[in-house]
């Protein structure tokens, strides 16, 4: 369909940069490419979904953007130096776990980016089925920190901060963070987040987190059994999200945390989940695959485990296992 997306985001960037309409002959100048190229660009970009007008002797006028989440408009005001500089896009793909891990193995860069405008396949923790129509923000990005692979706890706890950090910024929202990741809105889940690492020997290969929030979702978009627990930032705030501007922050505050992650180690990422609205305090139901138990969330420790206090007084560590909070009836 795009048949070269460096010269599409080229001509995009000129009528975006453009007062007014902007004559052929002109975009074939500044672009050093033929009055016949610029036309099939133009052409390619209304295939992408752009509104461009075409006057007679004026020239061409982008009108509006479509709400697509291309590349070219992820990296158009991107502050992130790393995170999000390559990116592949897909507008249907089985799962984009699965193609960053491919990625990851065929030795692609850190801060690579794979998006999906919905997934056939996707998945969440514990290998439960995740939901990810059209109007979410479903991607994966790949890490390369040279650490041990018990430390990936730490990048699961860096992630919700990253995401919570990005969606209080813009739109205003503060998410409850339930352990270790998930963030929830009135109890029911509007983002989830996927930690999936490969190492060898004592350090970590690679790690690929995949990222899914329920970003301009209606209740309808939802099965029913999930709509009593799920809700998406559009349900919450009665207005659409952009999700370009999302993704571009959740990639910003991602980097800035792990940048400082790196630098300081494990206890810069506990102090920043803690200093969120957490489910530290609260009582919590813990299932494991083999029992299920009761008590009040407390602390984290310093490998990023959530310590609990049994029912009976006890001070148990979880570090792996769905964690519910406990609902007054």
């Amino acid at each position: 369909m795009v048949d070269d997306a460096a010269l599409i985001e080229r001509v995009l960037a000129r009528l975006r940069a453009s007062a007014g309409p902007l004559s052929g002959a002109r975009l074939s100048q500044q672009l050093g490419v033929s009055r016949t190229a610029v036309w099939k660009h133009v052409e390619a970009l209304r295939r992408l979904g752009y509104a461009v007008e075409a006057a007679p002797r004026a020239g061409y006028r982008l009108v509006s953007a479509p709400d697509r989440l291309y590349p070219w408009e992820i990296r158009e005001g991107l502050r992130a130096s790393r995170f999000g500089r390559e990116i592949r896009h897909f507008e249907t793909t089985g799962s984009t776990q699965d193609v960053a891990r491919q990625l990851a193995e065929e030795g692609a860069p850190e801060g690579t980016v794979v998006v999906a405008e919905e997934q056939r396949s996707p998945r969440g923790r514990l290998g439960r089925a995740y939901h990810t129509p059209r109007g979410g923000l479903w991607f994966s990005l790949l890490l390369r920190p040279r650490k041990a692979p018990e430390e990936v706890i730490c990048l699961s706890l860096l992630t919700a901060v990253g995401v919570h950090r990005a969606i209080e910024i813009v739109t205003g929202l503060r998410p409850l963070v339930r352990w270790p990741n998930d963030l929830l809105i009135d109890a029911r889940k509007v983002a989830g987040i996927l930690v999936e690492m490969a190492s060898e020997q004592d350090v970590l290969r690679y790690v690929v987190v995949g990222i899914g929030v329920n970003v301009n979702l209606g209740e309808r978009d939802f099965p029913e059994d999930l709509r009593p627990i799920a809700v998406s930032l559009r349900q919450a705030l009665g207005r659409d999200v952009p999700r370009v501007q999302l993704l571009q922050r959740v990639l910003k505050e991602m980097e800035t945390a792990y940048d400082t992650y790196l630098r300081e180690g494990a206890r810069s990422v506990l102090d920043a989940w803690k200093a969120l609205p957490t489910i530290l305090g609260q009582p919590v139901t813990v299932e494991s695959p083999w029992e299920i138990w009761r008590g009040v969330a407390e602390d984290l420790d310093d490998e990023g485990a959530l310590l609990v206090r049994t029912d009976e007084g006890e001070l148990r560590r979880v570090l792996a296992g769905d964690v519910r909070i406990v609902t007054a009836r």
